[in-house]
């Protein structure tokens, strides 16, 4: 290292204390700079947009292309899916011979977009057909008997799930029993042995050759509606764009194909429905960002899910009418102001409650959990999660939140992570104590008995405290590069653009420059998120 970049470091290390994050910058290869030289020669790319590039994995210029400049023609074939040829096949043989189908989905934005997109997809196709969510305060996450005998009594011959139906074992035995098929479409972590459905599609499961991993539920809805077209459907890549975005899921590979394609389709609103979101949330047409679909649109998505039922939000998102619409829409925006209220209340109490117990185990000499275990009777399972959200960003300890039902001591939680500790594969350790998990690496949902809190608590904590170094408790902020001032000309920024949309694995960047003081986007900083 150079006695400037010595010195420039040692100001990020500086900025540890004050930001209380590890500031971290990747030393600079000899090979990197080849790679970047490379990258900028054969694609006409600034020399600052080329290096940013070989930190993304971008070395090979037939890489790099395909990031900058990927379409709906890198799109993966839809039939390398395990499970897709059994699942389009039976689908069109119900749709074709005048079967009732039952698309079943999940409550939140991803489940609610990948409902509302089989919709569509059934409509076009003329189909026999209806959708069904469940409440998720009455019934539940998932496939339940109660739903699966009503389907029954309906005269349904087929069930497609969407966002759901990976581990339910015995729930699809149950449809069997009743004389009901069952196709799983998934994206959630899958357990060892794989439900008996006439198909399951998931690009999580073993030995599924397809080349990403990362698909939203929308997004696996989106590659069967593929299948049964004969081609990729993007005029619904803004329903794509929205689950894939609420749920997180990184925006690379395919993710990043279609939330681009999606947030093309969005600027014009020409969904009825969208345009009603647009309004209440305050986005102007022409200026939807992959941030306002997850701070603005997706919000109120998820509100109707949280607190009402999430066939309000479907039935917004398939409206054909813009007056009906924008109804639903209001709807939708006062719950989620209701929402907000009621967050703020049960984190106050929640906070409370983690002061309380952190300096009992100060008092009696004992270590502070490392995980947060926290349960209140009356807490809305519906907004637990978000809850969890806001307790991890003030502690940075994998936190989860529990609402108890005080007539069956049963208690449904929501669970976050930070980065490094597992929660599904943390949960699978704790199976014994739980009725129900599943979920992923960074949220998971869950249920168990009030009794078993404490030793939930206990083993969560005992396998952070195994799996996570010292260095794993700080947050860590990347900066990809030490760049001058001087290097951020109009090219530059202009080509940076190239990069959206940014969000879950292709986050916004930051860059570093000796002598001033770290900012935000938008600002003349040392360090500047692009």
């Amino acid at each position: 290292m150079d006695p400037i970049e010595a010195r420039q470091q040692r100001g990020v290390e500086h900025s540890v204390i004050k930001q209380k994050t590890r500031w971290t910058i990747t030393p600079w290869s000899e090979q990197e700079e080849q790679q970047a030289g490379l990258l900028a020669e054969t694609l006409r790319l600034s020399p600052l947009v080329a290096r940013l590039l070989v930190r993304r994995g971008c070395s090979d210029p037939a890489v790099a292309e395909r990031f900058l400049f990927a379409g709906p023609q890198h799109l993966h074939d839809p039939f390398l899916l395990k499970g897709m040829k059994e699942a389009a096949e039976r689908i069109h043989s119900a749709g074709e011979t005048g079967e009732k189908i039952r698309i079943y989905g999940d409550y939140d934005a991803d489940g609610v977009s990948s409902t509302s997109l089989l919709v569509y997809l059934f409509r076009e196709l003329g189909y026999d057909y209806d959708y069904y969510i469940p409440h998720r305060m009455l019934e539940g996450y998932g496939l339940n008997r109660k739903a699966l005998e009503l389907a029954a009594e309906d005269g349904v011959k087929l069930i497609v799930t969407v966002d759901t139906g990976i581990s339910a074992f015995e729930e699809i035995e149950y449809a069997k029993e009743l004389g009901l098929d069952v196709v799983v479409t998934d994206h959630h972590e899958p357990p060892e042995r794989i439900p008996d459905a006439v198909a399951v599609v998931n690009p999580k499961q073993h030995d599924c050759p397809y080349p990403f991993k990362g698909l939203a539920g929308v997004g696996v809805a989106f590659k069967l509606a593929h299948a049964l077209l004969g081609s990729a459907p993007l005029q619904w890549a803004d329903i794509v764009c929205l689950g894939t975005i609420a749920d997180l899921m990184p925006l690379t590979d395919e993710n990043r194909i279609l939330v681009r394609e999606g947030l093309a389709l969005l600027q014009t609103m020409e969904k009825p429905g969208f345009r009603a979101l647009a309004e209440v949330s305050g986005i102007e047409q022409g200026q939807v960002t992959a941030t306002s679909v997850g701070f603005g649109i997706a919000p109120r998505i998820n509100a109707a899910g949280r607190l009402d039922h999430a066939r309000r939000a479907v039935e917004l998102l398939i409206s054909p009418s813009y007056d009906e619409a924008i109804l639903t829409a209001s709807a939708l925006d006062l719950l989620n102001k209701e929402r907000q209220r009621l967050v703020e209340g049960i984190v106050k109490e929640a906070e409370e409650q983690w002061a309380s117990k952190a300096a009992h185990a100060e008092a009696e000499g004992v270590p502070v959990p490392s995980v947060i275990v926290l349960a209140g009777e009356g807490w809305n399972v519906g907004i637990i999660g978000i809850v969890a959200s806001k307790l991890l960003e003030r502690h940075y300890k994998p936190t989860i939140i529990f609402g108890i039902d005080p007539d069956t001591g049963m208690a449904k939680g929501s669970a976050r992570s930070i980065d490094g500790f597992d929660l599904h594969a943390a949960l699978t350790e704790c199976e014994a104590l739980l009725d129900h998990y599943g979920g992923h690496q960074a949220a998971a949902g869950m249920s168990l008995h009030r009794d078993n809190l404490p030793a939930l608590e206990q083993q969560m904590s005992g396998l952070a405290d195994r799996w996570l170094t010292a260095d794993d408790w700080i947050p860590k902020t990347s900066i990809d590069l030490i760049c001058g001032v001087e290097e951020a000309t109009l090219q530059t920024i202009s080509q940076l653009s190239q990069l959206e949309p940014f969000g879950n694995a292709n986050p916004s960047r930051g860059f570093y420059s000796a002598g001033q003081r770290l900012a935000t986007a938008g600002q003349s900083a040392r360090t500047t998120n692009i």
